[in-house]
């Protein structure tokens, strides 16, 4: 496939309020659907440039600019990363923030598209670090994804070892060898409204516990998620509309064919969750962190008082801190 890019549709200033501003750049590169594109954005660093990347991969229900990209206090995790010094890259899947939708997805089906499952979007992910690696001139990229894009991470270091320099897999779902109590979606999409999301988030915080998310996401992400869906508003209620093959994933990877086999993984892998994460449960993270056999080495750490979205909660600087000291971990 030959891919194409378009450069600098938006720069813009980071949500960095120190006084010395991060930059980040959108950049449209061809996805591996004919005349589709996906988003990239990338944040320069704001201090000395350590000439290694980092690309991060948001999960199955909101892109980057409401996951890795959010800011809060002020302050987002990409800032964080740039800060060190890295060169850092978030990605959209199609369907999802700045990358284009699914043409199912308005409800013009085109027999040959693909829903956009983990096995299909390691394509775009592909292409993604391509791009990286060639416009920096370097030969790996550290490898961070969330939940539904931990799992996707993980299947792409086991396919392109090579290109990955250190894989973190935050909160991935993994194969389980029991059944599920729900069917498999046959629906292409789903619709979601900011208000649920933020229900769901919450109902997953133990009884009696004090609320784990930070306040911006309690005042502004419900609106900055409706936002990043151009077509939100013509639907009742408002709503966000993203591709439901993550769903698929995981109802396979629940029953017992996970397209992920963490056991091919050969790169220095960090395992990382909320303690209160039922999603990558502590059973979960024991069975992954001792399928890693032939991973150069493997890290697992546990965050306390906190949930599968730990990204956006109090203790998410625990979460930076690690992430940070295993990426300059020799």
């Amino acid at each position: 496939m030959k891919t194409s890019y378009l450069f600098l549709l938006l720069i813009a200033i980071s949500c960095n309020k120190q006084k010395k501003k991060n930059i980040t750049v959108d950049i449209t590169i061809e996805s591996r659907i004919k005349d589709k594109e996906i988003n990239v954005t990338h944040l320069k660093p704001t201090n000395k440039r350590l000439n290694e990347a980092v690309l991060l991969i948001h999960g199955a229900s909101f892109p980057s600019e409401l996951a890795s990209g959010f800011c809060m206090d002020g302050f987002s995790w990409m800032d964080n990363l740039a800060n060190v010094g890295y060169d850092v890259y978030a990605l959209d899947f199609l369907g999802y923030g700045k990358s284009d939708r699914y043409d199912y997805m308005s409800d013009t089906v085109r027999e040959e598209e693909q829903r956009g499952g983990g096995n299909e979007v390691i394509q775009d992910l592909d292409i993604a670090i391509k791009y990286i690696l060639n416009e920096l001139d370097i030969t790996k990229v550290h490898l961070i994804g969330h939940s539904w894009g931990a799992t996707v991470s993980g299947h792409y270091a086991t396919l392109f070892p090579e290109k990955i320099n250190k894989l973190i897999l935050f909160a991935p779902f993994i194969q389980r060898n029991g059944s599920t109590d729900w069917s498999k979606t046959e629906a292409l999409y789903e619709d979601l409204t900011p208000k649920k999301r933020i229900e769901q988030f919450i109902s997953k915080i133990p009884k009696g516990q004090e609320m784990t998310l930070v306040k911006d996401v309690l005042d502004k992400w419900e609106s900055k998620w409706l936002e990043s869906d151009s077509t939100s508003k013509t639907r009742i209620p408002f709503s966000v509309r993203f591709p439901s093959a993550w769903e698929v994933d995981l109802y396979n990877c629940w029953n017992g064919n996970c397209f992920f086999n963490a056991s091919k993984i050969k790169n220095s892998t960090l395992l990382i969750r909320g303690e209160w994460d039922t999603t990558f449960s502590f059973e979960d993270a024991e069975k992954l962190f001792a399928q890693l056999v032939n991973a150069t080495s493997k890290r697992y750490v546990v965050i306390e008082r906190s949930t599968h979205v730990l990204h956006l909660e109090k203790n998410r600087f625990a979460l930076y801190d690690e992430v940070i000291l295993f990426l300059k971990t020799k």
